[in-house]
């Protein structure tokens, strides 16, 4: 990667064209300060900011109104292959400042077009497929999303008939991606989001079984470090975290009530008139699905769970088939839409979004993106210890979120990653002596 580098985190502007609404293109590299791209896997779009220095009255003669299309190419030097090539809508002139006399600030809030595009229409239409191949065809169809960004699906299971009553076109796929399972392991994990490499609709098993994006580590900045004309080991500079921490850790309390650490779902059955129960429980199903780790975040001393959250599903299933509707020769063939998967999605998304959770910036290459793994190396704080790492928060982790920071004047490129683990490298010690013995308490009656 470093060879024709000069420093970690450099990149080039290839490209930075303002569409407006008038037919005009305004060209924007010389007058951009700096560009923004968040990426999110709990996000369908992308987004963005661009601020522009204009001292040309571009705001007027273009004119720049909020309903513009901004065009970008640009390239970590030595990564062409990995060259960010894209456009965004500008939904919104969100800053208009004036700087000086003949100078004014703008700031320019994106998005990617598919999302304008999906507030703009509506599926009303039946469907007869597997869940990816549906999907495919809502993001391909002229009459509805229509991209032609690359789309990375994964295979589902079962034929379904479904029907999207007059519902936005993102909406009616994040209803089909809550029921969607895995052709592979029926895991139910599954995720809906776009990263500057496409559009992502995948499970967890999925992007786990892809390699890790890169080594990172915290550490501390060496003398040769901080100055940029005798730093010459890159690869190390990109490893480095410029800033670190730890956003939060596990609230009990929370965790509880959310049912992540067990639940019990009611599926009402409409076709045979009965009802059954089926439990969630992180400590026995926490091997059913692939993880980050092999370990449990929690320690096993707080009891039951089941009764913690209770969900209640309605299904038509005549034990085998989706009973709702008939194939040919009016017999049951499609698949039946189990609800045993709901407290499983749940409890996942409830451990990547408030469990172990980190944030840190780094020099910045277009390899990143959101839905990625990578490894973590954090040293151990305190004096009081027999290794130099922590053997808790090191490891593997998923990237959740991405902030790609391009600063045009110092041709700098930061990334903040905000990255989750749902799991440990090391078992959490567990003991019956745990819970402190509590004091019989006495019960007065008052009168009064």
């Amino acid at each position: 990667m470093a060879q024709n580098l000069q420093y970690a985190g450099e990149y080039q502007l290839k490209e930075l064209l303002l569409h407006t609404s008038s037919g005009s293109v305004l060209p924007m590299t010389k007058a951009v300060q700096s560009i923004d791209i968040f990426e999110d896997m709990f996000s369908t779009s992308l987004s963005g900011t661009v601020t522009i220095l204009d001292v040309d009255n571009m705001a007027e003669n273009g004119p720049i109104i909020g309903q513009e299309y901004l065009t970008l190419r640009l390239a970590t030097p030595s990564l062409d292959e990995h060259e960010i090539d894209i456009m965004f809508s500008v939904y919104k002139v969100g800053v208009r400042e004036a700087v000086s006399q003949d100078t004014q600030l703008l700031s320019l809030s994106l998005v990617s077009p598919e999302l304008l595009k999906n507030k703009q229409v509506r599926v009303s239409k039946s469907y007869t497929d597997t869940i990816h191949n549906i999907i495919d065809n809502v993001l391909r169809d002229k009459r509805y999303i229509n991209t032609d960004k690359n789309i990375f699906l994964e295979q589902t299971s079962g034929i379904r008939k479904v029907v999207s009553p007059n519902l936005h076109p993102f909406d009616f796929i994040k209803n089909l991606v809550n029921e969607a399972q895995t052709e592979k392991d029926k895991s139910p994990y599954f995720f809906f989001f776009e990263n500057l490499k496409g559009i992502q609709v995948k499970s967890l098993g999925a992007i786990l079984a892809e390699e890790i994006i890169g080594d990172f580590n915290v550490g501390d900045i060496t003398s040769s470090q901080k100055d940029k004309a005798v730093t010459i080991d890159h690869d190390k500079d990109f490893a480095r975290a410029l800033e670190f921490q730890i956003n939060s850790n596990n609230d009990m309390l929370l965790n509880t009530m959310s049912g992540l650490l067990g639940s019990t779902i009611i599926e009402y059955n409409i076709y045979s008139k009965s009802f059954t129960k089926n439990s969630y429980s992180y400590f026995d199903d926490f091997e059913r699905f692939p993880r980050i780790d092999e370990n449990p975040v929690f320690s096993n001393i707080e009891g039951e769970f089941g009764n913690s959250k209770l969900f209640l599903h309605p299904v038509s299933t005549n034990g085998t088939f989706d009973s709702s509707h008939v194939g040919t020769a009016y017999q049951y063939q499609y698949k039946e839409i189990g609800a045993d998967g709901i407290p499983f999605r749940r409890a996942k998304i409830m451990e990547l979004n408030n469990g172990v959770n980190i944030t840190m910036k780094v020099n910045g290459n277009t390899t990143l993106a959101a839905g990625q793994t990578m490894n973590l190396t954090v040293p151990v704080s305190g004096r009081i210890h027999e290794k130099d790492n922590d053997e808790y928060y090191s490891g593997r982790y998923l990237i959740t979120q991405l902030r790609h920071s391009f600063y045009q004047p110092d041709k700098k490129h930061e990334i903040i990653i905000t990255a989750s683990k749902d799991s440990l490298p090391k078992e959490q010690p567990t003991s019956s002596e745990g819970r402190p013995k509590a004091r019989d308490g006495d019960t007065t009656i008052l009168n009064y």
